[in-house]
Order: C-alpha cells, then structure tokens, then sequence
C-alpha cells in the first residue's frame, strides 16, 4: 500500500488535476486493489449542506435531489463528517435500517461495499470521499489507515490549488473566464447545473467545477449569493442591456 500512496503523491505533486481527475485515478489505479467503481468528494457548505464537487465512475445526473443536501440529515456521509470517522457499510446493494432516507435509492446491483471517509482541514471535517466497491469487504484497520491517508492527501491538494488560485486570481468580475460568465448567467437564471450543461453542451460535472470556482472568484457562499452579485454588477461585465442571445453557449464558442 506504501507503493500506491506514493504513486498518488507523485501524481497529485506532478499533475494539476481537478477533482474529477483525482476521483478517476483512484478508481483506476490507486484503489483497483479493492474493486473500487465509484469515488465523490463532498464538501461541508457554510449553510450547513454537503454539495458534491466531484465524481468519476458514476453518473450524478441520475440523483438530483442528492446534489446538496442538509447536514443534519442522517446519512452515511454526514455521519462521516458529524462524528469524524469512517463509515463502513458492506451490505449494499441494500441499506442499513438506520439510514431510511436511502430507501429509494437503488445502486447498481454489482455494488457491495461503501466507505466514506471524512476529509479534514486544520481538524474540522470540511468534506468527504465516498467510495463504492464491488467486493464486499470486510471492515479492515489496515485499509481504513490507507484510505484515510488518501483523503488527507486529497485535502492537501485541494487546500494547495486553492491557495494558489487565490493569489492568481482577483475576486471581481475580471477573474471570470467567458464560460464562468457564461455559467454565471445561466445560475442568474436560476437554471440548475444540468440544464446548464444541456444548454452549454458540456458535462454536468464540467459546471459543476466551474461553479464552484465561480463562487471562489467571486467570495460568494452559493448560488443565491452569486446571483445577487451578478444581478447587482451587471454592467461590470460589460452586458447592461444585453440579452442572453447576444453571448455564445456552445463549447466551442468558449474554448480557452
């Protein structure tokens, strides 16, 4: 295991990977070991959500209502975040009792194990890695060592990046790249981040990173935040007066 979390380090140190980009190398390399299909990283909002920021191996479109939710739901992953342990739950495709809300969402019928591990920065849980296998595996203190050091890791990365962008990037209007405005005027709309990616012909992960580095740009806390801040500097983006029909919404109108 030493040899994978070296690789990870190696990668995450070598590459600038998004966070989508770092649940696909889990799945495909770091965690093969352990069957590992599905990798999400969840954050903890300051209204009291959890919000999804990135996934690989499983398609977010099929759970909308499960985007962002309230931290004082009894979930797996907020158990993970709320009592800062990892939560192991290897009965899958079935539920536990303890978590009835789950009761309507079916996973595929090849899962088995969930591990969620919580994500932590200067000791709080800020987040989660939610990891789905299809082995059913067995509650190990050797793996659960292994992967809670791949999400300090994770936060590492994260925290660097961020810190990075901050001193790159102003937070006003000027920061934004044409997509980023683009998203922004779409989220001004009060469109939800699938049908921005319908309407823009990008992933609705692709938004979904964008929005989030919206928000970081702008020092906004969400979408109402960042809505208020487009509708009351409209002209600093240069669109007073200007309909949605006069920018470009496809990918390749917007390659940069």
């Amino acid at each position: 295991m030493n040899s994978r979390i070296s690789r990870l380090v190696s990668h995450l140190a070598n590459q600038d990977l998004s966070e989508d980009e770092i649940c696909e190398f889990l799945v495909t390399h770091t965690l093969d070991f352990l069957s590992i299909r599905h990798a999400w990283i969840s954050q903890v909002t300051n209204r009291k959500t959890v919000r999804v920021r990135a996934s690989y191996g499983i398609d977010q479109s099929r759970f909308p209502d499960w985007q962002e939710f309230p931290l004082d739901w009894k979930l797996p992953v907020t158990d993970a975040l709320v009592e800062k342990r990892i939560v192991w739950i290897n009965s899958l495709p079935n539920w536990p009792e303890e978590y009835p809300r789950l009761k309507g969402i079916t996973l595929e019928e090849s899962s088995r194990t969930q591990l969620v591990v919580p994500i932590f920065r200067l000791h709080s849980s800020v987040g989660c890695l939610s990891l789905v296998s299809s082995d059913q595996l067995t509650p190990d203190e050797e793996i659960a060592i292994f992967i809670q050091t791949i999400a300090n890791l994770i936060s590492l990365h994260i925290y660097r990046q961020n810190r990075d962008r901050k001193k790159n990037d102003s937070p006003n209007v000027s920061s934004l790249t044409d997509r980023q405005v683009q998203i922004l005027i779409h989220i001004a709309e009060k469109k939800t981040n699938i049908e921005i990616a319908e309407t823009m012909g990008y992933s609705e992960s692709t938004i979904r990173q964008e929005t989030i580095r919206i928000f970081e740009k702008l020092q906004v806390s969400g979408r109402n935040e960042a809505r208020s801040y487009f509708l009351e500097n409209k002209s600093r983006f240069g669109i007073s007066g200007k309909g949605e029909s006069d920018f470009p919404s496809s990918r390749e109108e917007f390659a940069h």
